[in-house]
């Protein structure tokens, strides 16, 4: 099949890559300038990990609070490597963007006086969390959809996959891609271009992100020049091993710990109260992952793996207030979680570390801009609840703000960018291969070698062989796999195969640049643990990881005090 037959281009003023709340914010922002603004997205806009924030998030609301509060709360419990700088613009631009999505129509839950019904999570002073009970970002999700569907100033392109950043004379000019529906590569040429596309959490076999959601971003911007800060630092969530009907679903603990929930060994020992005496459950996320993998790595794990979520003393009308969603799902597959407890263990729920931006979301690299989770240093080492998507809505329409205002004040990228020789010629010889390892194989592989090597435990062997494995895969793998018979049953098929063999190489260079930082660091902090680290040490590692593109690719580690 020849090159040229599969190629579409187009010209825009800003690209936005990514279609969750970051990206619609930002889309929304550049629509209002009067620019041109296009929307590229792997699934449908309004998507992505927005419907992964279940219980709500913060914003300093309440009578008495204040966001220099929630600020100083947040700095306390961020592992000490949060910039402060974005926390303080995040924790003010919160409370006009829950304003202004209530004027949109969203559907928060009000209490008997009317007023925002605001939920506690661990570590805030105030109930701070606004909340659609347990489907908070489903509801958020639904309120940006109506709005981006009615506004025809915004181009939708999805189903599309950004493979890698076109960089000319050290700017971003564009972007290239596959659109998977129709098994076509495009090419867009832009001013600017805004990288929202979500985490890495489809690094990893067990994760709760939708499976579009493989750390796109990093690695574009990494290719382009970008530093990645903190990229070792990732919220590991409980999500279910077991009963087998649950496999993979993340049932919201925070959830059930604000309904009164236990977390238990394979004894029957509500282990977090050894672990944290003052706080038990209520200590932080990363806290009490931490206690549960160490619990599962100590042999006192269930049978499949891992540890008891224990709501069966929790009164029903309490369920059914904090987490109604999670236990009607539970109930549709014939679990009850009121004398049933659930087996989890723990999976890829959010990074927080990412490309380095500004306040604006801009990042080193001219004409490249960065929000939501691509964007680093807004949450340190650790988070505490409520935080994600809060910080996704405000950056998204920072970075829209500002990159407008860049496309409006920049000069019109010369010429036409297509997709570079080197890649074409590789694209050719990839549809043309009938021998090899198949992509859907390499990409497993890649999966499994960060569940099992990259994971919230961690130790010098263990990231070293998975580091040995990814450049292997690299070397070996990657430049030999073919796509499945089945590409050429279809334009579709065949684009569905290639997007995800593109996105193989991506995957396999996040997990060079996570193990790399990882295996850095040789000390635990906030969300990162080495077995053979396990205490912080203050005089050589108060300071946040950088990773940048050194000569021929190399990955370049650095250190930057706080």
């Amino acid at each position: 099949m020849a090159f040229e037959t599969l190629l579409e281009h187009f010209e825009t003023d800003v690209l936005i890559v990514g279609g969750g709340a970051a990206g619609t914010m930002a889309a929304f922002e550049c629509a209002e300038t009067g620019l041109r603004v296009i929307q590229a997205t792997k699934g449908r806009a309004t998507s992505g990990t927005t419907t992964v924030a279940r219980g709500g998030f913060a914003a300093a609301m309440a009578e008495g609070d204040d966001p220099e509060l929630h600020l100083r709360e947040i700095l306390k419990f961020g592992g000490e490597l949060i910039d402060p700088e974005l926390a303080g613009v995040w924790v003010n631009d919160i409370i006009e963007v829950v304003n202004d999505l209530r004027a949109w129509g969203a559907e928060f839950i009000l209490n008997k006086q009317g007023n925002l019904d605001l939920k506690m999570f661990p570590s805030h002073s105030f109930p701070r969390a606004v909340h659609h009970y347990d489907t908070t970002g489903n509801m958020v999700t639904k309120t940006l959809s109506r709005k981006l569907r009615a506004d025809a100033r915004i181009g939708q392109h999805p189903h599309t996959a950004i493979v890698d950043l076109i960089v000319m004379g050290g700017r971003v000019v564009g972007a290239w891609g596959v659109n998977y529906s129709s098994g076509t590569l495009v090419a867009y040429q832009a001013r600017e271009v805004i990288l929202c596309t979500g985490g890495g959490s489809g690094l990893f076999y067990v994760n709760d992100n939708p499976p579009q959601v493989t750390g796109d971003g990093y690695v574009l911007g990494f290719r382009a020049g970008a530093p990645l800060l903190g990229i070792e630092m990732i919220d590991f969530q409980a999500m279910c091993c077991a009963p087998e009907e649950l496999f993979g679903f993340a049932p919201h603990p925070t959830g059930f710990i604000n309904a009164g929930a236990v977390f238990r060994n394979r004894e029957g020992e509500e282990f977090l109260k050894r672990y944290f005496p003052d706080t038990a459950e209520k200590s932080t996320r990363s806290e009490v992952i931490l206690a549960m993998a160490k619990e599962i790595h100590a042999g006192r794990a269930g049978l499949t793996g891992g540890i008891f979520m224990d709501a069966t003393k929790v009164p029903e009308e309490v369920i059914q207030k904090q987490i109604p969603h999670v236990y009607k799902t539970c109930l549709s597959r014939g679990i009850d979680i009121r004398n049933t407890p659930l087996e989890v263990a723990p999976g890829s729920h959010t990074w927080l570390g990412g490309i380095k931006i500004d306040a604006d979301g801009k990042t080193t690299v001219p004409g490249l801009w960065a929000a939501g989770e691509t964007g680093g240093g807004i949450h340190g080492g650790n988070r505490i609840g409520g935080s994600a998507l809060s910080a996704s809505l405000v950056f998204g329409r920072r970075a829209g703000r500002a990159a407008a205002a860049g496309a409006k004040n920049g000069e019109k990228v010369p010429g036409k960018v297509s997709i570079p020789e080197a890649e074409q010629a590789w694209l050719e010889d990839l549809l043309g291969r009938r021998e090899g390892p198949l992509q859907g194989e390499v990409r497993v592989k890649c999966r499994m070698l960060a569940h099992e090597k990259l994971g919230p435990i961690r130790e010098a062997g263990g990231l070293s062989e998975a580091l040995a494995e990814y450049e292997r895969i690299e070397r070996e793998d990657i430049p030999r796999m073919r796509l499945a018979d089945e590409a050429w049953s279809s334009d579709k098929v065949r684009g569905q195969e290639l997007e995800s063999a593109l996105s193989v190489r991506n995957l396999a260079l996040l997990g060079r640049l996570l193990g790399t930082a990882a295996l850095e660091r040789t000390e635990s902090r906030g969300a990162h643990f080495r077995l053979d680290h396990p205490e912080p040490d203050e005089a050589a590692w108060r300071a946040v990881t950088r990773l940048e593109r050194g000569e021929g690719g190399r990955i370049d580690f650095q250190a930057d005090p706080v």
